[in-house]
């Protein structure tokens, strides 16, 4: 399976958190040795990518559509372009590996329940 479509299937899941939380290293799949292997357009693709899911887990708007949300003074946007260059790129900044093993942990679980 392509890296692209284990983020698929994990946003499926509704995994939006875990996915930005293995983006930003406070995941126990994340791999944060390899952020410092990453380069320049990398990094950029990781950094939109964590915008594009923080606004994702902020107001639950997942859809491949751009959307603008104002609150107060401040618009937030997603940023769905960016999501997908990042996982056409080949998820830089996350491990294929643990992704798979997040969601295989996830989907365990859930048929425990």
């Amino acid at each position: 399976m392509a890296e692209g479509d284990l983020v698929d299937e994990a946003m499926g899941l509704g995994l939006y958190a875990e996915l930005l939380a293995m983006l930003e290293g406070t995941s126990e799949y994340s791999d944060v040795e390899l952020f410092e292997t990453l380069d320049h357009h990398s990094r950029r693709l990781r950094s939109m990518a964590i915008m594009h899911l923080e606004f994702v887990v902020k107001f639950g708007y997942s859809s491949s559509s751009k959307k603008n949300i104002s609150v107060g003074d401040k618009i937030y946007s997603n940023f769905p372009d960016y999501f997908e260059a990042w996982k056409l790129a080949g998820i830089p900044g996350i491990a294929p590996i643990l992704l798979r093993k997040m969601i295989s942990d996830f989907k365990s679980s859930r048929n425990k329940n």
